[in-house]
């Protein structure tokens, strides 16, 4: 997966960001006027009940179960209830004894003397005594003419009468001085789309700096990073150089089987962290040879068979080197299998098939071929149609034969050109492919 460049990163970061912001500020410009909205109900609400509770203490000052019979004071409460409905913006009052019967109704004299045993919200004030507080469309059967006034606040408030409770007001006054919109509102949409923008661009070029600062020092590490693969890297030709000094192998051997392996890998559509473990594999594949004695290594005859079991352990201890090394330990499959067979009789655990990992039976062909294909002290080369006519016979036997296939159809005059490459540039331009894998594994420099 390709890395997003991180100017990319900004651009689509600023744009997501941006929107995510509008967004919101949107949000909060609907929210906030909202909550101002029913701010105001609750203080509107609040306001009410004192209003009420005001005049209940200075103007209701009698038992109200005798406003029924008290004409006296059922005409002087209606005088003080006129004046203060008109001052502030009240529909309806009324007073219920605790029986639940109407005792004074300003609006509707036709509910004096009434009982109403179902008004839930009277009779939850006559238990609690406190007042309770609504905004509705009245729907109560009592209060159907109220309707056509639309939302009111709805307050009923006890009325006490020498510390005992004597009665319930129910007051209904207007919600019109609540409005949703207004010059209030608007300015705090106006802040709220506002402010949350201005603060995002503010950071943002925060952001951006810091971002800038974080780029540079990637570029750094990927150089860095880059360096030491490199390194590495070098390291692994060079420790494959010595070897092939030590065993006697012909210049160029290590570059050769690594160029062609890599050419199979490819035809095969390996994946990278395949292709990588086939390349450093290659390089290392004798790397065991180190712990073997050079009065056997280096002997220039046939083997006896005590000899030959020591030159095979050299897959098991070159295993044992590289398994615990990071970067070398992607050579272990090649190291400890290549000198397995696809019908099982390899060293050094016999496996067969599918069973022996795909990059050692790659490296066997390439091996075996170069090996054939090379001049030694105690052979000369055999020529290309006879070293490919040994591969085919061993097809099924000693390789797989899906990949002896594939290697057949790699041209001779494709061959040449890898070995001439090797030859006048001591790498193969394809090894180079290792180098840039090995730094994309760590997905700082793809």
């Amino acid at each position: 997966m390709q890395q997003e460049q991180p100017e990319e990163f900004l651009r689509a970061f600023y744009r997501r960001s941006f929107w995510i912001t509008l967004l919101i500020a949107v949000i909060l410009s609907i929210v906030f006027p909202v909550l101002r909205y029913y701010a105001n109900i609750i203080m509107y609400k609040n306001q009410s009940v004192n209003l009420i509770n005001s005049f209940i203490a200075k103007e209701i000052t009698f038992d109200v179960k005798e406003l029924i019979y008290n004409k006296d004071n059922y005409s002087n409460l209606f005088m003080k209830v006129n004046n203060f409905m008109e001052l502030s913006d009240l529909v309806e009052f009324k007073i219920w004894a605790q029986d639940l019967t109407v005792v004074y109704s300003y609006l509707d004299k036709n509910l004096i003397g009434r009982k109403f045993p179902d008004n839930d919200d009277l009779i939850e004030t006559i238990t609690s005594k406190k007042p309770k507080v609504d905004t509705e469309h009245v729907r109560k059967r009592e209060n159907e003419y109220l309707s056509t006034f639309g939302l009111l606040i709805e307050m009923y408030v006890p009325v006490f009468f020498n510390g005992k409770l004597c009665g319930i007001v129910e007051v209904y006054r207007k919600t019109t001085p609540i409005t949703f919109w207004g010059v209030h509102t608007i300015a705090i949409v106006i802040i709220s789309l506002l402010v949350p923008v201005l603060i995002y661009l503010f950071l943002f070029g925060r952001f951006k700096g810091v971002v800038k600062e974080i780029i540079d020092y990637q570029n750094i590490l990927k150089s860095t990073y880059s360096e030491l693969t490199l390194a590495y890297f070098n390291t692994i030709r060079s420790l494959a150089k010595a070897l092939e000094l030590r065993d006697m192998e012909t210049e160029g051997h290590s570059e050769r089987v690594v160029a062609l392996s890599l050419r199979i890998g490819q035809s095969l559509s390996l994946s990278d962290e395949v292709t990588i473990e086939l390349i450093i594999g290659a390089y290392l594949h004798d790397i065991g040879k180190i712990g073997v004695p050079d009065s056997v290594l280096l002997k220039p005859g046939r083997l006896t068979p005590e000899e030959r079991k020591i030159i095979e352990t050299h897959v098991i201890k070159g295993y044992e080197l590289v398994s615990d090394v990071k970067v070398l330990s992607l050579a272990a499959d090649v190291i400890l299998n290549h000198h397995e067979k696809w019908d099982g009789t390899g060293y050094p655990h016999g496996k067969a098939g599918l069973e022996i990992p795909i990059t050692a039976r790659i490296f066997a062909i390439v091996d075996v071929f170069d090996a054939l294909m090379s001049k030694r002290p105690y052979k000369e080369p055999i020529p290309y149609e006879k070293t490919l006519e040994i591969i085919n016979s061993d097809k099924g036997k000693h390789f797989d034969p899906e990949v002896v296939d594939v290697f057949n159809n790699i041209s001779y005059e494709e061959i040449v050109s890898i070995f001439q490459d090797v030859k006048d540039n001591k790498i193969n331009k394809t090894i180079t492919y290792a180098t840039k894998k090995l730094i994309c594994r760590n997905r700082l420099a793809c």
